[in-house]
């Protein structure tokens, strides 16, 4: 928002003096007196006018430009911050062309941290759904103790790689004390064209 040029306190009470002045010297008839008076007066007022103007002009442009580059900044954080959700997540992902193997590879790797045997009952499906990505599920049986279910869950969620349980089922082996049955559902997330490397020297290792 603008601000008009204020004339100063000092100023206004010899303007109100002088028009005064002008108007009685233009009702007794001799206005011829105080013709260089007034025309400068009218100067003045006109350079005011003039100036208040253009002050008006460059306070606007300056504010325009002012808020263009806001604009712009924000922008460009926006863009920054995108930049490095993509550049840290996208790597999380699989390959489209591992899809077949990359997700028991993972599954083979987290049960022999968790020193626990699984057992594959079926093989993976896949919903291909959603044009940006295909989901794999694969579901893995296995007999455990809580303790041991519970750690195994936990390694599965902290694992850098996008790997998730989707859902599970347990019971209580009525032949082994503190054992249950456990079938869990495993899936990931294949997208069908990564682009970090396409986008970002950070991801290709080069330059864009």
């Amino acid at each position: 928002m603008t601000t008009p040029i204020k004339i100063p306190n000092k100023f206004v009470e010899p303007l109100k003096k002088g028009f005064n002045d002008i108007k009685m010297v233009m009702e007794e008839g001799n206005y011829k007196l105080f013709l260089k008076q007034f025309v400068t007066i009218i100067a003045v007022f006109l350079l005011y006018r003039y100036l208040n103007g253009v002050m008006q002009e460059k306070s606007a442009n300056i504010h325009g430009q002012i808020d263009a580059i806001e604009a712009q900044f924000t922008n460009e954080q926006e863009y920054l911050s995108e930049k490095a959700k993509l550049l840290d997540l996208e790597p999380r992902f699989p390959d489209v062309s591992e899809k077949n193997e990359w997700l028991l590879r993972q599954i083979m790797e987290v049960f022999r941290t968790s020193s626990i045997t699984p057992s594959l009952d079926s093989e993976q499906s896949e919903d291909s759904s959603n044009s940006g990505y295909t989901v794999v599920r694969l579901p893995v049986s296995f007999v455990s103790s809580y303790g041991d279910f519970g750690r195994l869950m936990a390694n599965i969620e902290n694992k850098k790689e996008y790997l998730r349980i989707s859902e599970f089922t347990l019971k209580k082996k009525a032949d082994s004390l503190g054992n249950n049955d456990i079938t869990i559902r495993m899936n990931t997330i294949f997208p069908r064209e990564k682009i970090a490397a396409k986008m970002f020297k950070e991801a290709s290792g080069g330059k864009k």
